[in-house]
């Protein structure tokens, strides 16, 4: 059962939710996949089958067959849109805001899959998907990824098939700029700055909210990531700028600092060296249990509440960044943003689909209950 205070906040804060109508429009890009979830089965017998719980013991089970070869069989559970800016723009889309979502999601024509994205939702496609195989556990997800479409795709080609008159109209529109899944687009560092230079600069510092998701930057170089880090610094100069990081992206991004100090310390230690390094108004993390934010004004930390049995695991963190934006948004408290991406990501993963406006209040009333 949560304190009295904790049960005054979320109150509070459902009741915020209640009262507001959302007519904000909002930029995301630039990806897009279609993802095939599917559990991995341990056990079966008949049609009885049992999955494995977590990626160590299914870690286990690989290493065993090392030198032996076997066989991994594999329950398809759903083909949905995938990638980062899909994910949020749908999760946007539902809690009601316009959104349009830039990104590769079917060209010339669109995939199927995307069809069905949000009404909110205003579809520019320039690439086609990558695909993702996604095998979900209870303690995460190994994803693995076909990219190879993204090859070509950097701002040249983002600007002849969009037109740089209508990407100026869409960022001039939107009150909240997200860029995501810099790690998968080996042009992201490109497109960014593309944006940047072209679309940002020559309309000067005009109140926008940025939003930066890496996603897992172990595979780049300690010089891209800090590159990376620096593109997103630059934006500061035209609006509030937020990077988030899960707890294994902040493990990756630390060390890939120059002279960033101790190895052996705390994540939030490890959030504050990062974000000193940067020039950006907030640096967001949120590990599994617990998120918390650093700015200028020093470190907000919000527990959080563990979904028991999750019917989804992939987009948690994109809805996370949706509920965290809406908190933008609505000039929230840090305290309030980052419960509304908790609420937004548990209430996603409890129930398998982004909540809208009525659904995220009543999850956080729910979690007053635990």
């Amino acid at each position: 059962m949560a304190s009295k205070n904790a049960n005054d906040r979320l109150g509070k804060l459902a009741q915020k939710l209640n009262n507001h109508k959302l007519d904000q429009s909002i930029m995301i890009g630039f990806d897009g996949y279609v993802d095939s979830l599917y559990g991995v089965i341990h056990k079966k017998s008949g049609k009885e089958k049992q999955f494995f719980k977590d990626i160590s013991g299914f870690a286990d089970h690989v290493k065993g067959l090392s030198g032996k070869s076997g066989q991994v069989e594999l329950s398809l559970k759903e083909i949905k849109i995938g990638g980062n800016a899909p994910i949020m723009s749908q999760a946007m889309g539902s809690l009601g805001f316009q959104v349009h979502c830039l990104g590769t999601l079917g060209f010339p024509k669109i995939h199927p899959v995307f069809e069905d994205l949000h009404p909110n939702i205003q579809v520019h496609s320039l690439e086609n998907p990558g695909q993702s195989d996604a095998f979900e556990f209870h303690d995460g997800k190994l994803i693995f990824s076909d990219c190879g479409s993204f090859d070509d795709y950097n701002w040249e080609k983002v600007k002849d098939r969009m037109g740089i008159d209508d990407l100026k109209k869409i960022y001039l529109d939107s009150q909240l700029v997200a860029a995501v899944d810099w790690v998968n687009l080996p042009h992201a560092s490109d497109i960014w700055l593309g944006l940047l230079d072209e679309i940002v600069k020559p309309n000067g510092s005009v109140g926008k909210k940025f939003l930066f998701d890496l996603c897992d930057p172990s595979r780049k170089s300690n010089q891209e990531i800090r590159e990376a880090l620096q593109i997103i610094s630059r934006f500061s100069e035209f609006g509030e700028v937020t990077l988030g990081l899960n707890e294994n992206e902040t493990n990756i991004v630390f060390d890939a600092l120059e002279n960033p100090g101790k190895k052996e310390t705390s994540t939030e230690e490890k959030a504050k060296a990062i974000f000193d390094n940067m020039t950006i108004a907030c640096l967001l993390i949120h590990p599994v249990n617990r998120s918390f934010a650093i700015t200028q004004k020093g470190m907000v930390q919000v527990e959080g509440k563990l979904v028991a049995e999750p019917k989804i695991l992939t987009g948690g963190g994109d809805n996370f960044n949706a509920g965290y934006a809406l908190g933008c948004l609505l000039e929230l408290e840090m305290e309030e943003r980052l419960l509304l991406g908790m609420g937004c990501s548990g209430a996603y993963i409890q129930n398998g689909k982004s909540p809208d406006l009525s659904e995220l209040s009543q999850y956080l009333e729910s979690w007053m209950e635990r």
